[in-house]
């Protein structure tokens, strides 16, 4: 991936300097023109808020990162406690209100870009994240080939137009599978091949057809998450299945990587050469709810970490932990107190085809609960009916929301080893 950085000082003055470099950064890394002014608009908005909040001499980093299909622009500051309620879903403001006022922009901010994210970095910096997606164009329904049992192939790297088919494919043979969203726009997938993140492999018989494939992608520095292995017209062909999952292994193993991860698998997954870390349920409207477990397996040896926890939490983890023989020091810690902002700020990330939303939590604030509340009564409105809620066990703070997510019908499904700053546990809304 490529980088520009510029670096001012928080004076409204320098604001077109910001958003000429965002905008001309958007356009250079591949964005479309309209995806680069929603990245530019949002960046303007950011700036303006910081600078108003922010002492002058307070210096902003600002880096625009091209990742083939997004770009990211990240914003790194002092930390300071700041207003950022407007970063939830949920938000109201009010324009008679000066204080929401401010905040206006945050709002329009929030809606216009994709991803957000705020997390601490080394220094005592606070790192401001928002990314906007290209915009690919939905595939047109084609005539696919008819696919036979393969009694032989060849485990391969794949073209792009071979990436493109898979794609339909799998649209076609997974149309009711939790897959991920982009996994449906072939020329997305195409550009999340040819990324630093994201690997694929297909297998294929002499005559060039697709019996099968499977996608991996880095997760973070140490975890490694895999698709599949999706099968076309193949079943029982565990072969085929392992072949897949091995290509991943051989990919990966001398990386500095320490787990693989599948969450989701498909049917044919290789469950036996891997741990359960636990299940989630997935909810249709006019179906059963179906059990989809998830499964993790260390590629070196484990040499421990720490993870701070509540009460409410700890008889959970240390039973995964001893159950899965995972070295860790668990640090109990609850509220107890200390100073905390009014307002909690949670960002959701949605997949409104399985009707599918993620929640994480930006930062801590008085209002926790009421919060989860209002974004439960959101979900239920838009008939999302699997609401998943994650807790990086490596973040003090954030282990405060899980007495509020047990309140609210969240219930600990999964355990990520090293699926954040330190483990990860998923939660989700028991319906």
């Amino acid at each position: 991936m490529k980088s520009l950085k510029i670096s001012t000082l928080l004076h409204i003055d320098f604001l077109p300097v910001v958003t000429a470099f965002v905008e001309q950064a958007s356009l250079a890394f591949g964005l479309g023109k309209e995806e680069a002014l929603r990245l530019t608009l949002a960046s303007e908005e950011v700036f303006t808020y910081l600078s108003d909040v922010l002492r002058e001499d307070n210096e902003l980093e600002i880096t625009c990162t091209g990742g083939i299909y997004f770009v990211s622009t990240e914003f790194s500051f002092d930390k300071a406690e700041l207003a950022l309620r407007s970063f939830n879903i949920t938000a109201e403001v009010s324009s008679e209100i000066e204080e929401d006022f401010k905040e206006m922009g945050l709002l329009i901010a929030a809606r216009t870009v994709d991803h957000l994210s705020l997390e601490e970095a080394q220094g005592e910096k606070l790192v401001l994240r928002l990314i906007k997606d290209k915009t690919y164009p939905v595939p047109e329904h084609m005539e696919l080939p008819a696919i036979r049992p393969m009694a032989s192939y060849s485990i391969k790297r794949p073209t792009d137009d071979e990436i493109k088919m898979f794609s339909h494919l799998l649209s076609a043979h997974y149309s009711g599978y939790p897959l991920l969203p982009a996994f449906r726009y072939p020329g997305k997938l195409v550009d999340m091949a040819s990324s630093s993140l994201y690997r694929m492999a297909v297998a294929a018989d002499e005559r060039g057809l697709i019996g099968g494939g499977a996608v991996w992608r880095r997760m973070n520095e140490k975890i490694v998450e895999f698709f599949g292995p999706y099968l076309f017209n193949q079943k029982g062909n565990h072969e085929m299945a392992e072949s897949l999952l091995n290509t991943c292994l051989e990919s990966i193993a001398r990386t500095e990587s320490i787990g693989l991860l599948c969450r989701y698998p498909a049917e044919e997954f290789p469950g036996e050469y891997f741990e359960s870390i636990g299940s989630v349920v997935s909810y249709e409207s006019g179906k059963d709810p179906a059990e989809h477990p998830s499964y993790f397996r260390l590629l070196h040896e484990d040499a421990g970490t720490h993870v701070y926890a509540p009460k409410g939490l700890v008889s959970f983890i240390e039973g995964e932990y001893t159950r899965l023989a995972l070295p860790r020091d668990v640090y109990v810690t609850d509220y107890t107190g200390e100073n905390r902002a009014d307002y909690s700020v949670f960002t959701s990330e949605f997949d409104r085809e399985p009707g599918r939303v993620v929640i994480r939590s930006l930062w801590p604030g008085k209002d926790c609960q009421e919060n989860i509340l209002k974004h439960l009564a959101v979900f239920e409105k838009e008939q999302l009916l699997n609401v998943f809620f994650e807790v990086d066990l490596g973040v003090t703070w954030q282990a405060h929301v899980v007495d509020c997510l047990i309140r609210s019908g969240f219930k600990p499904r999964i355990i990520i080893p090293y699926g954040g700053k330190s483990d990860l546990v998923v939660f989700q809304h028991a319906r």
